[in-house]
C-alpha cells in the first residue's frame, strides 16, 4: 500500500516508521501499539501523509494528541516569522542564555536586525531563525550562506562566537555540511539527531500555546498579546481570561495544566 507525500512522491507505507513518529512525540508505547493497530483498517491506497497525519492525531489521548501536534503548532506560529523569533529566543533563554529579539545593530559595514542575539557566561552567539509556513519545505545553502555573511560583518563588533541558524522544518543536505565545515550552530527538526528542534522543547516543557485546540482568532489574540508559550498562559490566566471569551479561555487553561501533571 501507497502513501502520497507532500512533495507528491508515492511511497510504501511503512508502519514502523509511523509507530516511532508517535513515540518521538512522548506517547506511550502500548499506546502507541493500540493507535497502529486501530489505524490500519483506516488505510487505503494513495492516502496522503496528511490524512495518515490527521487519523493519528485523532486516535490518540488528549494529553497525546496535542503533543503528537507539536510540528503543526510551531508552524502555527506564523504565517509571519516574528513569532517564530520570540519563541526561539525563550528557547535560548530556557537554555541559560541572557536574550534580546529583533534587535538592531551596527556591523563593521552595515545594519542588521538580528533575529535573536544570545549570550551565556563565555559565549555570545548571534541566531538567524528561518520560518517556513508550509510543510515539506527545506532550509538551503543560500540562507546558511547569507547568515554567515551577516555573521562576518558583525564578528568583530560584538564579539560574536559563532552563528546559528535555526529551522521549524529541516535541513538541506548541502546546509549541514556547510554548517559542519565552518562551524555554524545548526538547529532544525531531527537535527541534531539527538538535540533537535522537537526534543528541546520536550525537554524544556516549551510549548507554544498554538499546541492547544485554539480558534484561529483566539491564537492571533495571544500572540498579538505576547503570550507565545502555554507557560506564559498559565502564569497569566487573569490577563488570558480578560484576552478571550470566558469559555474559551477557562477551556484553553484546562487544556494547558494538562500538559504539565
Amino acid at each position: 500500500m501507497y502513501v502520497i507525500k507532500r512533495s507528491g512522491e508515492r511511497q510504501e507505507f511503512d508502519p514502523e516508521k509511523t509507530r516511532l513518529a508517535i513515540m518521538r512525540s512522548g506517547v506511550p508505547t502500548d499506546e502507541a501499539d493500540d493507535v497502529l493497530d486501530r489505524l490500519q483498517g483506516q488505510l487505503y491506497d494513495g492516502i496522503t501523509t496528511e490524512e495518515v497525519y490527521r487519523r493519528v492525531r485523532a486516535l490518540l489521548a488528549a494529553d497525546s494528541k496535542t503533543r503528537f501536534g507539536l510540528k503543526k503548532a510551531i508552524m502555527n506560529l506564523g504565517p509571519e516569522g516574528h513569532h517564530f523569533e520570540t519563541f526561539i529566543g525563550l528557547l535560548f533563554q530556557e537554555m541559560g542564555h541572557k536574550v534580546k529579539v529583533r534587535e538592531v545593530v551596527q556591523g563593521r559595514c552595515v545594519q542588521h536586525e538580528l533575529d535573536v542575539l544570545a549570550e551565556n557566561a563565555e559565549h555570545r552567539y548571534m541566531v538567524e531563525c528561518k520560518f517556513h509556513n508550509s510543510l515539506g519545505i527545506k532550509c538551503t545553502i543560500q540562507t546558511a550562506l547569507y547568515t554567515y555573511g551577516r555573521f562576518l560583518d558583525l564578528q568583530e563588533k560584538l564579539k560574536l562566537s559563532k552563528p546559528w541558524l535555526v529551522t521549524n522544518t529541516r535541513f538541506s543536505s548541502e546546509v549541514v555540511h556547510y554548517g559542519e565545515c565552518v562551524g555554524m550552530g545548526l538547529l532544525s527538526w531531527r537535527y541534531p539527531e539527538e538535540a533537535g528542534l522537537e526534543m528541546l522543547v520536550e525537554r524544556h516543557r516549551l510549548y507554544p500555546v498554538t499546541i492547544l485546540e485554539l480558534r484561529r482568532g483566539d491564537i492571533r489574540t495571544l500572540l498579538d498579546n505576547n503570550i507565545v508559550l502555554v507557560k506564559d498562559l498559565l502564569c497569566q490566566q487573569e490577563r488570558v481570561l480578560s484576552l478571550l471569551p470566558r469559555q474559551n479561555a477557562e477551556r484553553l487553561i484546562a487544556q494547558a495544566k494538562s500538559l504539565f501533571v
